[in-house]
């Protein structure tokens, strides 16, 4: 890859990036500090220690939820942000009050979304027994959380009816479902790394991504298909290793399909709902997208040339 390829892509990012996506990328490739970081993540959290206030693009309402708050999980993750920071104590005060007990989930989004600029699937809560962002947030708190906390105990339990649910899973499993499943797959791997249940999953995931994954990799930067860095966002992780050739084909591919402003083009819209919100949502995630190129580039040791 040409450093001034690169260098184009930091460029266009630049434009129609948050603040938050550009302090990410400074400490990922110049001189950028981490509490830039945390400054910039911090905007979007809410004195319960929940995120909210159009984190995950896709909806706007400025109130908590998981679905924000697992957005901020997995920017908290990339950069090693430490367990103590009060930031980080506070989000997992947020996940243990709001745990309902009831269905061993987190509910994903607010009933309030409605009343604020959002895309359509994020009108009203999914399935109650679906894993995203449950999973996720799950092992975040194994990883990050007191283990003598109860709600250390319970996310154990949401990750141990995890386990089973990948090692019965007999049909494919939805792509954003899966992604939760592999964000707790890689949490969990230092404390489960005896557990039986986890080894035997750690497998059969493996079988679950290869059957996500679109085959036909015309439709990759076309159309809104499950391609090989919606699943696997970083290097090293579950399934990194065994799809290493596919991660590096998607990243050459990527290159060709940059547009005039060398960003990648969002493939999903709010049909028609909310024009001026779609449009910053469309630029903020146009800058999301390249930091994750970027960072998974940087990950896999792509070297750089002239």
């Amino acid at each position: 890859m040409k450093k001034q390829e690169i260098e184009n892509i930091i460029h266009g990012m630049l434009h129609v990036a948050r603040p938050l996506e550009v302090a990410r990328i400074r400490h990922l490739l110049s001189d950028g500090s981490l509490e830039d970081i945390v400054i910039e993540l911090r905007k979007y959290q809410n004195p319960d220690g929940g995120f909210g206030h159009g984190l995950e693009p896709d909806f706007w309402n400025p109130a908590s939820s998981a679905t924000q708050s697992w957005f901020a999980c997995h920017i908290i993750r990339d950069h090693g942000i430490d367990p103590f920071h009060p930031m980080v104590v506070a989000l997992l005060d947020y996940l243990k009050e709001t745990f309902d007990d009831h269905i061993m989930r987190w509910h994903a989004i607010d009933q309030d979304n409605i009343n604020y600029p959002h895309a359509p699937w994020w009108e009203k809560e999914g399935s109650l027994v679906s894993f995203n962002p449950s999973a996720s947030l799950a092992g975040f708190i194994v990883k990050y959380g007191n283990p003598m906390d109860a709600m250390y105990k319970k996310a154990r339990k949401v990750i141990d009816e995890a386990l089973s649910f990948i090692l019965e899973r007999e049909e494919p499993v939805e792509p954003h479902e899966l992604r939760c499943l592999i964000d707790m797959m890689n949490d969990i791997a230092l404390d489960y790394r005896t557990h039986q249940h986890y080894k035997r999953a750690k497998n059969k995931m493996i079988l679950l991504i290869d059957e996500a994954l679109e085959k036909d990799e015309e439709l990759w930067f076309t159309s809104y298909v499950t391609k090989p860095s919606q699943l696997i966002k970083h290097h090293p992780s579950l399934g990194s290793e065994v799809f290493h050739d596919l991660l590096l084909k998607e990243i050459d591919l990527a290159i060709n399909h940059l547009n005039a402003e060398y960003l990648w083009p969002i493939t999903w819209h709010w049909m028609g709902a909310y024009p001026d919100a779609f449009e910053i949502a469309n630029q903020h995630w146009q800058g999301i997208i390249a930091y994750g190129y970027l960072k998974l580039i940087k990950d896999l040791g792509i070297p750089f040339e002239d």
